[in-house]
């Protein structure tokens, strides 16, 4: 079994500027730390970039657009419009069973959203598929009134995902 690590929406929308995920700095060392083991380790590092409409800060050639980490080259990038990345991109299962890819282990953002869906999606081309926790991040839900944030927090929405997924 050969394993791939799918690192999925690492782009500066979510780690730089003004609304960075909770603990970005932190997550997004973790996740730099986990690419340089899978490449130590020579496993397969695949990149997903989401592409936004042209209105949106992470509309292609923006600056939140951009990858927060770096490729090496020959690491190649998918670009995707919709949650999951195999659903933008219909060739891509068969690409990763060519390079001899029957795992895949994922980190990144969102975690209820993309990571979420990108798992399931590499789970129904055929595909053991799991992100792993503490690697993967996003924004809490709810609002914030005069007694604090209202709703579910970043980190219990990441701890819902890896529960669903485990």
């Amino acid at each position: 079994m050969s394993k791939a690590l799918l690192v999925v929406d690492v782009q500066n929308w979510g780690f730089a500027g003004e609304w960075p995920v909770p603990d970005h700095e932190a997550l997004l060392e973790r996740i730099r730390e986990r690419v340089e083991s899978a490449r130590v380790n020579g496993e397969l590092v695949v990149w997903v970039q989401n592409d936004g409409d042209a209105d949106e800060m992470d509309a292609p050639g923006e600056y939140f657009w951009e990858l927060s980490l770096e490729p090496l080259e020959g690491e190649r990038v998918w670009r995707k419009t919709t949650k999951d990345v195999f659903e933008s991109n219909l060739d891509m299962a068969g690409w990763l069973r060519e390079q001899g890819v029957t795992e895949l282990e994922l980190v990144g953002l969102q975690s209820e959203m993309c990571v979420r869906s990108s798992t399931l999606g590499a789970r129904a081309a055929g595909f053991v598929a799991r992100p792993l926790p503490g690697l993967h991040g996003t924004y809490p839900e709810g609002t914030h009134d005069e007694s604090g944030l209202t709703g579910v927090s970043a980190a219990e929405l990441s701890a819902r995902v890896d529960a669903e997924l485990a």
